[in-house]
């Protein structure tokens, strides 16, 4: 007959030589070391996301009309020149009609800003290039941003927009300021498009779209979600805080958006079953 204690000593010695093996830190460490080196790659990875966007008020002579759409790029120590400029290589290689970016070219380090300008300034279509500001070019330094920007033959649109000329057709084009720092105009953004003519808003922060759906906007184009960055398993859990509005389209109304997973990091250099994301969108009628 054994005494309980007894075999509280013995399961106690079982449990303390497997912990002793280290054979579980060793599992752990191994796992996490395979996760690390799996995100880290995915980070410098590139995917590209081909999109049929059907709108109804879609000037004929402009169905199929095709824009890539760039965003969050973080030029950082985290997310180097050769990533940037390998994107932009396979966008020029797409030959898209349109260049559309929507914010957060650079992190935090001024310094960054005139190197990705040069680079982004190489991006090739017909009809240009065009921009908006996000919240962290305003936390660098947005004017500077801007006029790097525009040297390099970027157009950046600042609750502005103008009546876009294609194939004997038009659109308006506009794009607001950032939300998160307070500097967000979209009636400005829209002063002097016609009620019935298709809307296109570049945002940098989706969070306009329902403001957006109220003025009448076809598309909103955003980014800033980096579509949560990393994804564990099929869950909803996300290095950011949980969005309605992470990536991919959505439709409210007559409205719809469409929001990149961007190209960069922040916070760490890594992406986990979320990779950087190239958005090649072709514009239908409906």
């Amino acid at each position: 007959m054994k005494l309980a204690g007894e075999k509280r000593v013995k399961l106690s010695k079982r449990i303390g030589n497997y912990v002793g093996s280290q054979t579980p830190l060793r599992d752990l460490a191994g796992n996490l070391s395979r996760y690390a080196r799996y995100a880290i790659n995915e980070a410098n990875s590139l995917s590209l996301e081909k999109i049929n966007i059907k709108i109804a008020r879609l000037p004929k002579k402009l169905d199929g009309f095709r824009l890539i759409h760039l965003s969050d790029i973080h030029h950082s120590p985290f997310t180097n020149l050769e990533h940037i400029a390998r994107a932009v290589k396979i966008s020029n290689r797409l030959k898209p009609d349109l260049f559309v970016l929507t914010g957060d070219y650079v992190s935090h380090e001024p310094e960054y800003i005139e190197p990705v300008a040069e680079v982004l300034g190489g991006l090739k279509a017909e009809y240009g290039t065009f921009a908006c500001l996000g919240n962290h070019d305003h936390w660098t330094d947005a004017e500077f941003v801007t006029k790097s920007f525009r040297a390099n033959g970027i157009s950046v649109l600042i609750n502005e927009g103008i009546r876009f000329e294609a194939r004997d057709a038009s659109f308006w084009l506009a794009g607001v300021d950032d939300y998160m720092v307070g500097k967000t105009d979209l009636p400005s953004a829209l002063r002097g498009s016609y009620a019935d003519e298709m809307k296109l808003l570049l945002a940098h922060n989706p969070i306009i779209f329902r403001q957006a759906v109220r003025y009448g906007v076809d598309l909103v184009l955003s980014g800033h979600t980096h579509g949560g960055q990393v994804k564990i398993r099929d869950t909803e859990k996300k290095i950011f805080a949980r969005r309605k509005l992470s990536n991919g389209l959505h439709e409210r109304k007559d409205s719809q958006i469409y929001i990149t997973r961007g190209i960069g990091t922040v916070v760490l250099p890594v992406r986990y079953q979320c990779p950087p994301e190239i958005s090649l969108i072709e514009l239908t009628c409906a």
